[in-house]
């Protein structure tokens, strides 16, 4: 074994070595002027007979071969060697090199054969200029930055590590068709999704979105050819009609009906308008070079922009409509919104309203639209004007928000009336009806699975009971005063449009002890007009039952002034 003195001699010895890369390392560090590295590793020069071969194949005394030309150049002035590996190149292609590799991998390597060495960014500056290679970064799309592969959004500029994923073969485009194999293995490979905008592109083309079911060579060849406007298939031989705005629309039924349903006029532009059969005043132009022109009359929407309410098609795939808010939606998604009215038991305005701005999407132009908006007018107007009478036989309007100016609500009756009653539809007048406060809402479990039969108004449920009023001459059917149904007392509340409750049931409704869950049979059982809190004759608890009409009532009895 060495002693201690002799293993500290091997290990001084082992650090004189001079192998290649602590020469270049060596070599870039003085070239730097960092004189610190020589007293730590000093140089030792190889002999002249190892030199000779190592630079024989393109360097003599006189000249030297740059491999990027394959010309001698006898001026070493226009000779540049790397830093890395020292391989000799003219300045001049070098830097062509670096315009050439920068945009596209965001690095240079060495270009001598065999050679894995890079351009140091030091280098760079050098050669063409700090703020020349900033520039060239910018159009960096994707490449490979110390080992990883790099992708650059094309809207954000903002750049990551891209890792292909595994390719799925069952996966299916946007109209359910399988992909094939190519274009399966290109979507794991190409296909980004930008974690700063959310932008979905290819990192090969930057296509956005992403062209799935495509390979960029493919997608390329797609987008020259002849395609249907509606479908997007090539269409081979004629189209569905002479028309020049319908030229390029195929035969596919669901084609025809929607080229039926569109404008046929071309815009001044020349280009197609993609607006609706019959309107008034054509869309502005969706064309991308008029809206990059132009934007504001489109809110920058262009003909392959998403439709805000479907946002399974663009708005140049079927007959579009621009409401008075200005965001342009597909006529037909509009008018299915419109139709489908609220989607739960309870009246909901929220329907009619643009997707993007939550205006009331109103839209003159369109006469279908224009009817169905009238109808939800003149619900609304109806709930309104009802709201705020029941706001105040409620008691509401006493609340300290409506009287406090510091509050949203500061002497808006109509607005707060909204917002705390709940109003449903009639199923059978098809009018709306006062269903109870809002807060009651939570504590229905059944209010989901609901059925639009359920859903009957005073007045219409008062025809159907036998005893008490079931009409005011006065005041009509809209005050009809209702029994608790799960005792004797007169109910304050009616919940979910189908149910009345006291206080004290209505209480103990909310604490879980569900009222509306305890069979006929165990609820309390009258005792007979004589001892009834109601004085009446009612049918048994359990079963909805008309007392008549609640202002009179309380005008009567002098309890509660109105």
């Amino acid at each position: 074994m060495l002693g201690r003195y002799a293993r500290r001699k091997s290990r001084r010895r082992a650090r004189l070595k001079p192998p290649s890369t602590r020469r270049c390392r060596f070599l870039a560090n003085y070239r730097d002027g960092l004189e610190e590295s020589k007293e730590k590793m000093p140089m030792v020069e190889p002999s002249a007979t190892e030199e000779m071969n190592r630079y024989k194949e393109y360097q003599d005394e006189n000249s030297v071969l740059c491999r990027l030309c394959n010309e001698r150049h006898a001026n070493f002035a226009e000779i540049w060697y790397l830093q890395m590996c020292l391989h000799p190149f003219c300045k001049k292609k070098l830097k062509e090199l670096i315009y050439r590799e920068v945009p596209k991998f965001d690095l240079v390597k060495c270009p001598f054969p065999g050679c894995t060495s890079t351009l140091l960014r030091e280098e760079i500056y050098e050669l063409i200029g700090k703020e020349a290679y900033h520039k060239l970064q910018e159009e960096c799309t994707i490449g490979v930055i110390n080992g990883f592969k790099v992708a650059h959004c094309p809207k954000c500029n903002e750049k990551w590590e891209h890792t292909a994923g595994k390719p799925d073969y069952n996966q299916r485009d946007d109209k359910g068709n399988k992909l094939s194999k190519k274009a399966a293995e290109h979507f794991a490979e190409c296909r980004a999704r930008c974690p700063k905008c959310g932008t979905n592109f290819c990192v090969s083309c930057l296509t956005v979105p992403y062209h799935i079911g495509f390979t960029c060579g493919e997608f390329k060849a797609y987008q020259a050819s002849r395609k249907c406007r509606y479908c997007k298939e090539k269409i081979k031989g004629e189209g569905a009609s002479s028309l020049p705005v319908f030229k390029d629309v195929c035969k596919n039924l669901e084609c025809v009906q929607l080229m039926q349903k569109a404008c046929d006029k071309i815009l001044p532009c020349g280009h197609t308008c993609y607006g609706f059969r019959g309107e008034k005043e054509c869309l502005p132009c969706l064309n991308e070079e008029c809206v990059k022109k132009n934007p504001q009359p489109t809110h920058d929407t262009k003909e392959d922009d998403y439709c805000p309410i479907c946002y399974t098609s663009g708005v140049g795939d079927a007959p579009s409509i621009k409401p008075q808010c200005g965001h342009i939606c597909h006529v037909d998604c509009l008018l299915n919104r419109l139709r489908k009215r609220w989607p739960g038991p309870r009246i909901t305005f929220a329907f009619c309203e643009c997707p993007v701005c939550r205006k009331w999407a109103e839209a003159p132009q369109s006469p279908e639209v224009a009817a169905e908006m009238k109808q939800i007018k003149d619900t609304f107007e109806d709930i309104r004007k009802k709201a705020v009478d029941r706001l105040k036989y409620e008691g509401l309007d006493k609340d300290k928000r409506l009287h406090d100016p510091s509050d949203k609500f500061y002497n808006n009756f109509e607005e707060y009336a909204l917002t705390r009653l709940s109003y449903y539809m009639c199923f059978k007048c098809k009018k709306p009806y006062f269903g109870g406060l809002k807060s009651c809402e939570n504590v229905n479990e059944g209010q989901r699975d609901y059925k639009e039969s359920d859903l009957v108004c005073g007045a219409c449920a008062s025809d159907n009971i036998k005893g008490g009023m079931s009409n005011c001459a006065l005041h009509g059917k809209d005050f009809i005063e209702f029994k608790c149904q799960f005792c004797c007392s007169v109910a304050q509340w009616f919940c979910w449009g189908t149910t009345h409750f006291c206080e004290p049931c209505h209480a103990k409704q909310c604490k879980g002890q569900y009222m509306n869950k305890i069979p006929k049979d165990k609820l309390p059982r009258c005792s007979g007009p004589d001892k009834c809190p109601l004085k009446i004759k009612h049918p048994p608890n359990g079963e909805e039952y008309s007392l008549g009409c609640a202002i009179c009532r309380n005008n009567k009895a002098n309890v509660k002034p109105f």
